[in-house]
């Protein structure tokens, strides 16, 4: 993507979020099927395209007196401190946007409606199932990540990652003139009003508010020794609003409080509830009542295990109706002859789990089971699962149109009031119109009449990296800035799972320790893996762990993302092949190849002592199923300062064999006594980057050559993904 494709690209998307016609901003207001994972994807993705729209510069206008007030830098006013709220304001530090942001939040503390909830579990990516990498453990996010677990241990995760982001000066790069972020954090704002600042300009918001401030780090406490609340009012050049999915309509609980729902009855007779609603959040109180053991994470993976030609059978329909699936689908599928044994033993492993100490009657508008999904985005596992549950007469579809008509059918089934779940979803608009003042409502109004132009993709729109490239927009090249050398050993980092890295130290420190014996050193010799990854858009490779070698520094590198297309891995990479220094190869021709493929854009520069460097791809191999033949999933990398180090062919084909051999090892690493390792496929989406204007010519090259030695190939393998997982995988290779 060029540099005037990229601003042009941010100002598209920014207007999805814009309150049309003003500076304020909604962040999936208007989206369904909405997940704490999409939400913060869609803030990542308003934080991107202010920065590269130059709504939220980076640095002070340009001949701009140093010395005096900066009248470029703006003041961004974020309402709403749940995970879209947090997410956007980490987002904007991270990239040292030219800002001071304040964040107001009415209820007691960050993240409350998470906050203690012990009796939800959050996974990022189980709405996607049965999709590849629906399993993953990880939301694999840049910034505020977390990994599948109960809502209360997700927000203790997520709240460390915010105190490392608020806590750390990101480092500026050279020649910038503007300081870093500001922010503020206000819980307990009864009272918020935002509105115009002046009536015939739409630039700019007055946001006045009476609320307690917190410690920006720690937002449970308070931000000075005598907390009191504050009544303020003050100019914003935008306003960001974070404020969820509305306050949940009729509810007499709300979905994130803990109940015992799942519990089975202590020494009572069976018990008859009620569940009024059709999406998500009723599905999944209906299975919690009715399904021993269940988790939300686990179950379908529990019951299909073993079935795969079944499963991919339901991936094909999920796949090609992407609106969702109906009654009559699903029907289909449990008539197909050759499905029927596996259909069949997957509804025998569910009627198996019912609840014996318990009754559902499910309140919808419609008695039609069959009709039960029309126009309705309720997830593909849910509508599935509820389809099955169906199938078992494991709950009786009844209406009641009115709380009368409620009354009168949970007193001739006895039904008591704390019996009676209602999910009817939420008050969006309401959500909106208590903070904005009167004379913004007709602008919500016409969102309401035209929610499509407000529909935000959650799929991530930055490049690999991004967010940790402070105060550089993606071309900062063509700008004149470039970030400080010694920034570029710790930038541009994406997520990284733990036992992955940790795979990828055993082996490149085994790996050393050969090829150390081989070529006996005179001083540094460096080797470290990279994986091939796909991160919005764009294919990148990671370092998977610190190097490895002999007369080293002590430095974190793990986590650093590059382009594909760059240096001698990206060599690699896009030609499938060998590449190293050639023999009698000098420093002064390596650095000019160096040069030539742009390695210093996404890294520091060698170092002048390197006078060997080679790139072996490892492959997909032609006979595997897993992949495509030729793919590249990972980059051995080695470097060293001594002359012709890899020029030996009997001791690089022993590395390309040990590279064979660890490969083949890797699909049994998964099936551990502990059984807590699963290589989950990329949780991955939209369209990648045509990167052909970034083509490696090898014929220029002084120093480098295409080795003759074939690379490894590996089959049963289609990525490097090794993370924790309790997830039991459904598909068994």
């Amino acid at each position: 993507m060029t540099a005037t494709e990229v601003p042009d690209r941010a100002v598209q998307l920014i207007e999805c979020y814009r309150l049309p016609g003003s500076s304020v901003f909604m962040v999936g207001t208007f989206d369904k099927g909405i997940t704490v994972l999409s939400q913060q994807i869609r803030a990542l993705n308003l934080a991107w395209a202010l920065v590269e729209s130059g709504e939220a510069p980076l640095d002070r206008e340009p001949g701009s007196d140093p010395g005096q007030p900066d009248g470029s830098r703006k003041r961004i006013a974020v309402v709403g401190a749940g995970f879209a709220g947090l997410t956007v304001a980490a987002g904007l530090l991270k990239k040292r946007a030219n800002a001071d942001i304040t964040i107001f939040e009415r209820r007691d503390t960050v993240l409350p409606l998470q906050h203690g909830s012990d009796s939800r579990w959050l996974h990022p990516h189980i709405y996607d199932w049965p999709s590849q990498g629906s399993e993953a453990y990880s939301a694999a996010l840049p910034v505020l990540n977390w990994t599948a677990s109960r809502a209360s241990d997700v927000v203790v995760q997520v709240l460390k990652e915010w105190a490392d982001v608020t806590g750390t000066d990101q480092p500026a790069p050279e020649s910038t003139t503007s300081t870093a972020p500001e922010i503020r954090v206000f819980c307990n704002t009864k009272h918020i009003q935002v509105s115009n600042a002046n009536a015939a300009d739409s630039r700019g918001m007055t946001v006045e508010w009476i609320g307690e401030e917190r410690d920006k780090r720690d937002p449970a406490i308070p931000a000075t020794d005598r907390p009191v609340p504050v009544g303020d009012s003050q100019f914003f050049d935008m306003v960001i609003l974070a404020v969820g999915f509305g306050l949940e309509s009729g509810s007499r609980t709300s979905y994130w409080r803990n109940e015992t729902l799942a519990q089975p009855h202590l020494g009572q007779a069976r018990s008859t509830y009620i569940v009024s609603g059709s999406g998500d959040g009723a599905m999944i109180d209906v299975f919690r009542l009715r399904i021993s053991h269940f988790r939300q994470d686990r179950i379908l993976a529990e019951l299909f295990a073993g079935h795969n030609a079944l499963l991919g059978r339901l991936r094909s329909i999920h796949d090609s109706a992407p609106g969702g699936t109906g009654f009559e689908e699903l029907r289909t599928v449990w008539e197909e002859a050759d499905l029927a044994d596996s259909a069949n033993g997957v509804q025998d492993r569910l009627r198996d789990r019912l609840r014996q100490d318990t009754t559902v009657l499910l309140r919808v508008r419609n008695p039609s089971f069959a009709n039960l999904f029309v126009d309705k985005r309720v997830s593909f596992q849910n509508r599935l699962l509820a389809y099955l549950l169906y199938r078992c007469g494991a709950f009786t579809p009844v209406t009641a149109d009115g709380d009368a008509d409620l009354s009168r059918l949970a007193e001739e089934h006895g039904v008591p009031e704390d019996r009676i779940i209602i999910r009817h979803g939420t008050e969006k608009k309401a959500g909106l119109t208590d903070v904005l003042a009167d004379s913004l409502h007709e602008k919500i109004a016409e969102c309401f009449e035209t929610p499509d132009d407000h529909i935000q993709d959650d799929a991530p729109a930055w490049p690999g990296g991004y967010f940790d490239m402070p105060g550089l927009t993606e071309h900062a090249q063509g700008a004149g800035r470039r970030t400080k050398d010694q920034v570029k050993g710790q930038w541009r980092k994406e997520y990284l799972p733990s036992p992955m890295e940790a795979i990828a130290t055993a082996f490149c420190s085994a790996l050393t320790g050969y090829v150390a014996s081989v070529t006996e050193p005179s001083s540094r010799l460096r080797v470290t893996l990279h994986r091939t990854l796909l991160s919005g858009d764009e294919v990148v490779l990671q370092q998977c762990c610190d190097y490895q070698g002999v007369g080293l520094s002590q430095s974190r590198r793990a986590g650093r993302t590059f382009p594909s297309h760059n240096g001698t891995i990206g060599a690699a990479f896009a030609l499938r092949g060998v590449v190293r220094t050639k023999a009698g190869a000098t420093k002064t021709a390596l650095e000019a190849d160096m040069m030539d493929m742009s390695l210093n854009e996404a890294s520091q520069k060698m170092s002048d002592d390197v006078a060997s460097v080679a790139a072996i791809p490892l492959l997909v191999d032609a006979a595997s199923s897993s992949g495509q033949a030729g793919d590249v999933i990972g980059i051995l990398y080695l470097d060293s300062y001594d002359e012709d180090a890899f020029v030996d062919d009997e001791m690089m084909g022993r590395v390309i064999s040990m590279c064979k051999f660890f490969l083949g090892s890797l699909p049994t690493v998964a099936h551990t006594t502990a059984g807590r390792i699963a290589n989950t496929e990329f949780w991955q989406r939209g369209e990648l980057r045509d990167e052909g204007a970034h083509a490696i010519e090898s014929a220029n090259w002084q120093a480098l050559e295409l080795a003759t030695i074939e690379a490894p190939r590996v089959g049963g393998l289609r990525h490097l993904n090794f993370d924790f997982s309790d997830f039991t995988p459904v598909e068994q290779t």
